[in-house]
């Protein structure tokens, strides 16, 4: 049986956004920061609020206002039978519309996803090898999958890469490709972070599926921007003829 877990006892990096639940690390697992900058989850619950911002009728991104460091976005999607969320904000905001499902893209951006997951009876997704992370092992998840699924309209496609079970979403005409590639003056970067060499291996795979996905795509949803994707495919294009 699971242990509802309060908000007194979870912590939340302010450098990163990562939540610490039921322990107190010398620093941060996620980026390295210092105790000074951790923040109880109650008290970060007051200081930052979800704000959501629409991409289109049916996508809004979801971040913390003020900026929780450099937390990522996350994106509400509202299909005819479901709201589910790709990816979860760092901070827990009670006032935020429910969601049914948290959908992951990689074992990084966990969030407050078990707070929600208790607040709203919501269902969590992860790929199964991103499951076993260490990062990973205080936080639940209702289904680990290993390959590929549809879900109300939302298409989950496995790459790896980055995580070994990092995972891209496609709903309609947009794709979620969260911090696969950062955005940076312009130009896209592949992630640093995790092993290099298999980012760009995959990144090419990734390349090529795009090529070939007959579903014509007009928007990204990226770790914090919405692009353009004519605009995001030129970029990614150059990108990949560099690796």
């Amino acid at each position: 049986m699971q242990i509802a877990i309060s908000l007194s006892q979870q912590l939340v990096c302010t450098a990163c956004g990562f939540n610490m639940i039921g322990y107190c690390p010398k620093r941060c697992r996620f980026c390295g920061a210092t105790p000074d900058h951790f923040l109880g989850a109650e008290e970060c619950s007051r200081t930052y609020r979800v704000q959501t911002t629409p991409v289109n009728d049916l996508v809004s991104q979801l971040k913390s206002v003020p900026q929780l460091g450099y937390e990522h976005a996350a994106y509400q999607v509202n299909t005819d039978d479901a709201v589910i969320w790709i990816d979860c904000p760092s901070s827990f905001d009670a006032s935020i519309a429910p969601t049914d499902y948290i959908l992951f893209t990689h074992n990084d951006f966990l969030g407050a996803s078990n707070l929600y997951r208790q607040q709203f009876k919501a269902q969590v997704w992860i790929h199964q090898r991103d499951a076993t992370h260490p990062n990973s092992r205080f936080f639940t998840f209702d289904h680990c999958f290993e390959t590929g699924y549809k879900l109300s309209g939302i298409e989950a496609v496995v790459v790896g890469g980055h995580t070994p079970g990092y995972t891209l979403y496609f709903f309609e005409d947009i794709l979620f490709i969260c911090d696969y590639v950062d955005l940076v003056e312009d130009e896209l970067l592949w992630n640093a972070y995790g092993n290099r060499l298999k980012t760009r291996q995959i990144g090419k795979q990734i390349h090529q599926l795009l090529n070939e996905r007959a579903t014509p795509i007009r928007t990204v949803c990226g770790v914090d921007y919405v692009c353009d994707y004519n605009l995001w495919k030129t970029m990614f294009n150059r990108l990949v003829m560099q690796a």
